[in-house]
């Protein structure tokens, strides 16, 4: 387990347009090698900003996905399921490439999905604008910021992913805790409706759905980073709030919802409330209980195909897959 994983629960500077590297893999039982992509999702806004946590994060270009590219007999593939990967860290912590090693052995190598990394504004009090720091220091975020990047990526991914071998079709929302509250949100609130015919399923690990219902010890300091208003700010909490969009009669993707024996205090009940919402107003909602498993382990075992978790999830991105047949052409007389 990385270090920096654990303070990421808690709570390459990339400045150049493009980077590829081809990662061969080791396992002589793997299906595929992996190509990894880092580009900007925002070419017309970078955004460099300084965390003053992480040496290798400063001057870092935070709008940019890595894309997991699974390749066989070094050709490219096609048409293949996309998960659209969206970190947790409370809004405040955590950059895409901690979690490469998680998402890669199975998702990519065992399994041959495009997996696409989302970097994203964090609204840590020790993040700053790049061009201010240290001289004038300058909050780097508030929501909404990590959630307008969020769907400018997802807007990304469904423009230029057929270009990694995925299909724009049939594209998967990953999030996980702070991740699976804004790849939910995403998916339900109603300035990204637009997006929701190419996501064929959310998936939400220990996410969080009703913001001024959050364990306010171990939240509010990070509510209070987040919003411009803090944890008061019931209003901005509420609209902030994927439950306040699941309404009947409205056009949503399908969701898995999962959360844990050992997770944070009050996601368990977020997560139930959310998916009997979801059940009560005639949508489709799978979920499930991973006995066992922490907030953490859930987020790691990923990496490892037997974890029932992985199992779970991988199972409901084969079952959801949209099949497209292609009728022959028939010319007129």
């Amino acid at each position: 387990m990385v270090k920096r994983f654990g303070r990421l629960l808690m709570a390459a500077s990339l400045t150049c347009g493009l980077l590829v590297i081809l990662a061969v893999t080791l396992d002589a039982a793997a299906a595929y090698t992996v190509q990894r992509t880092v580009t900007r999702y925002r070419p017309d806004a970078p955004f460099l900003i300084t965390d003053v946590r992480y040496a290798d994060k400063s001057n870092f270009e935070t709008r940019t996905v890595e894309v997991l590219q699974p390749l066989a007999d070094g050709g490219a593939l096609h048409d293949r399921p996309v998960i659209f990967f969206v970190h947790g860290g409370g809004w405040v912590d955590g950059y895409a490439d901690w979690y490469t090693q998680f998402l890669t052995p199975t998702l990519v190598t065992a399994e041959g999905f495009v997996v696409v990394n989302v970097d994203y504004r964090l609204t840590s009090d020790q993040v700053f604008l790049a061009a201010t720091y240290p001289q004038t220091p300058t909050k780097a975020a508030w929501y909404a910021d990590n959630l307008e990047d969020v769907a400018s990526a997802l807007d990304w991914t469904v423009q230029h992913i057929a270009g990694y071998g995925g299909d724009p079709l049939n594209i998967f929302l990953l999030g996980h805790s702070a991740g699976g509250h804004l790849v939910s949100l995403l998916a339900t609130h109603d300035s990204h409706r637009a997006l929701r015919p190419h996501v064929r399923g959310v998936i939400s690990l220990s996410g969080a759905y009703q913001l001024d219902e959050l364990n306010p010890l171990i939240f509010n300091p990070l509510l209070d980073q987040t919003f411009i208003g803090g944890h008061t700010d019931q209003s901005a909490l509420q609209a902030a709030s994927p439950a306040s969009y699941v309404q009947a009669g409205e056009t949503l993707p399908p969701f898995y919802v999962l959360h844990c024996q050992l997770d944070l205090p009050s996601l368990p009940e977020q997560a139930i409330a959310f998916r009997n919402q979801l059940e009560l107003t005639g949508h489709a909602v799978t979920w499930d209980y991973l006995p066992g498993y922490t907030h953490e382990s859930e987020m790691t075992a990923l990496a490892d195909s037997q974890e029932l978790v992985t199992q779970r999830v991988v199972d409901y991105i084969r079952t959801h897959v949209q099949k497209t047949a292609y009728l022959p052409l028939i010319a007129a007389p």
